[in-house]
């Protein structure tokens, strides 16, 4: 009965040493897998945090170069800014000067127009005086011209009349220096007769002298000589 129960005692012995070593054994497997899930887990955490610093660091560096960009990107806008507003100004300048220039254009055209028509107006005034001094002094000069005219007709006529005059005056003379050298050579001249005749030349001279018509003599209205008587 002992033998029984040594048995008995020494299979519950093994029993509670099976049981402990496999708790034990069970134990240090769920340990190992406990630490191997621990180990797992902070290389997980590991990874996870180095991926959640990298993703941090990233963004940082994104954040950096969003904010470098944006920074650059608000420079560029600002100088754009500013050159747009520069071209702005002297666009707006620009403008204003054209403005004043387009004013000054115009009141300078109408000035220039209103000069213009004053010219104008003024030319046609002298046109119009031109004329009428033109009309006036081609009236003056035909006036001279038939004036003129008048004169030389009438110095021509009195010229004519002149010339009349003194070609009758030399026919009247030649006529009796003819006759005379005909009675000379028929007769001798008295003094009485000589006298007389002196007094004829003389009238016929001054009646030539004023105008007026010479009347050719004949050998019979020619005064005959008296005789004078020989001296004994």
């Amino acid at each position: 009965m002992n033998k029984n129960i040594v048995v008995a005692i020494l299979a519950v012995l093994l029993l509670v040493a099976g049981f402990f070593g496999y708790r034990a054994y069970r134990t240090g497997a769920e340990n190992a897998l406990a630490a191997q899930r621990a180990e797992t887990e902070r290389a997980d955490l590991a990874r996870r945090e180095a991926e959640t610093r990298q993703r941090a660091e990233a963004e940082a560096e994104a954040h950096r170069l969003a904010a470098e960009q944006a920074r650059r990107q608000a420079e560029e806008s600002a100088r754009t800014l500013a050159l747009l507003r520069a071209e702005q100004a002297e666009a707006e300048a620009v403008r204003r000067r054209a403005e004043e220039e387009a004013q000054r254009a115009a009141q300078e055209l109408a000035r220039l127009r209103t000069e213009r028509d004053a010219a104008q107006g003024e030319a046609r005034l002298r046109a119009e005086q031109a004329e009428r001094e033109a009309a006036a002094a081609d009236a003056a000069r035909r006036e001279a011209l038939a004036r003129l005219e008048a004169i030389e007709q009438q110095k021509r006529e009195e010229a004519d009349r002149e010339a009349a005059r003194l070609a009758a005056l030399e026919r009247q003379r030649a006529m009796e220096t003819e006759a005379a050298e005909r009675m000379l050579l028929s007769r001798a001249i008295l003094p009485a007769d000589y006298k007389r005749r002196q007094h004829y030349y003389q009238s016929v001279e001054m009646v030539n002298a004023a105008g007026g018509v010479l009347v050719e003599p004949t050998p019979e209205a020619t005064p005959a000589p008296e005789p004078v008587a020989a001296n004994p």
